[in-house]
């Protein structure tokens, strides 16, 4: 008789986390994921909100708490969202405990891949390789990443790629962005405040634009993280009345910020697939970021946007030259919507991830229920 698939899926924090895996899963439990049959997919959290050094001490809790859900709800399928750094350990605990359980094992690879670590072997590294190898499928974010984890002994049958997606939240939004005579125009960078995003080289960049009397203009800076040493740059550059610092922001307070952003700007050190680029394409904003990892999946370089080097001069020589060319501005901001659509909404996400688990489970021969609605459960 057939069943339902049941699928257990492992975030970091749950519904209410800040971080980007689990705001894109909250749009997915807020969509109700229609288009998905004959799954149950519950939801667990495998740090909970605390970070840092202590999250040691919370995890022995969560790891009760999936093992308590892998006897009860007994999962087809673990899927499992990890990063690097900390989340290696915490991961790899609940891949071997889902082994043991015997569900099938998707890891979802949120993070670019750790070369310098895995060429020194660093435990990093080798945690990495040890989650990315035992896997029955290894999910990332793009063509880059699986053509590197390839490279390092996983088997490409093994990998897909899943683009991260997003609701459409600006489908009223006129496009091209005109703006009133007069008027600055809107730079945005969403994300955790810091050097690993770029505040640094987007604030230094901004200074050079100042020093030639580029005025036209007007940034918004919207995360958490080390928000007053970068407002204090701010204002030591002199541009403390040109950017303002909004603190962490919830999904539709970034959305409206999205909505009146002409350009948003990304100048990470590393990324896998960003959020923030994905909901700027889905505004309709031009897109500058760097080139790491799977950013050239989002940002079409001449065309939605620019991939830039990590240099403060590069990135004020382009928003330069999208202040002086409206025109310029206005095609990209159109083709940035259009490239959203084409294949970053969550829709597009949900059912490659459907696809993902029933694939899976059809390995397995785990029969499934041909009409069931999928269920939401919110054991996070």
């Amino acid at each position: 008789m057939s069943r339902r698939l049941r699928v257990l899926c492992v975030t970091p924090t749950g519904p209410a986390g800040r971080g980007g895996i689990d705001r894109l899963y909250s749009y997915l439990r807020v969509g109700g994921a229609p288009c998905w049959n004959g799954i149950d997919l519950r939801f667990v959290a495998s740090r909970g909100r605390i970070e840092g050094a202590l999250w040691p001490l919370a995890f022995p809790l969560h790891v009760a708490a999936i093992a308590w859900l892998l006897v009860r709800f007994r999962p087809d399928i673990v899927h499992i969202n990890f990063a690097n750094r900390g989340s290696g350990w915490r991961k790899y605990a609940i891949l071997r405990l889902a082994k043991l359980a015997g569900a099938r094992v998707a890891a979802h690879l949120h993070d670019s891949v750790p070369e310098e670590s895995i060429r020194d072997r660093t435990l990093e590294g080798r945690l990495f390789l040890a989650i990315c190898q035992r896997v029955d499928r290894l999910i990332v974010l793009g063509r880059a990443t699986a053509d590197r984890v390839a490279r390092h002994g996983v088997r490409p049958e093994r990998i897909r790629v899943l683009l991260n997606g997003s609701p459409d939240f600006a489908g009223q939004v006129v496009l091209p962005k005109r703006r009133a005579p007069g008027a600055p125009v809107e730079i945005l960078l969403a994300g955790r405040v810091g050097q690993r995003k770029g505040a640094d080289i987007l604030i230094e960049s901004l200074a050079h634009l100042a020093r030639r009397g580029i005025t036209g203009w007007r940034c918004t800076v919207a995360g958490d993280g080390d928000v007053e040493t970068y407002a204090a740059l701010a204002r030591d550059r002199g541009l403390g009345d040109r950017i303002r610092f909004t603190g962490w922001l919830g999904s539709e307070a970034v959305q409206a910020l999205m909505v009146e952003a002409d350009i948003v700007v990304l100048p990470s050190m590393t990324e896998a697939l960003p959020l923030s680029l994905i909901e700027g394409a889905c505004a309709g904003t031009a897109l500058l970021a760097t080139d790491v990892s799977n950013t050239p999946e989002i940002v079409l370089d001449g065309v939605n946007g620019q991939l830039l080097p990590r240099e403060p001069a590069a990135f004020a020589d382009a928003i330069a030259d999208l202040i002086a060319d409206v025109d310029g501005l206005a095609a990209m901001q159109l083709a940035s919507r259009r490239h959203f659509l084409d294949g970053f909404t969550i829709a597009a996400f949900e059912a490659g991830l459907c696809q993902i688990y029933t694939d899976l489970a059809a390995d397995a021969g785990t029969r499934t229920a041909p009409s069931t609605q999928l269920m939401l459960g919110d054991r996070a």
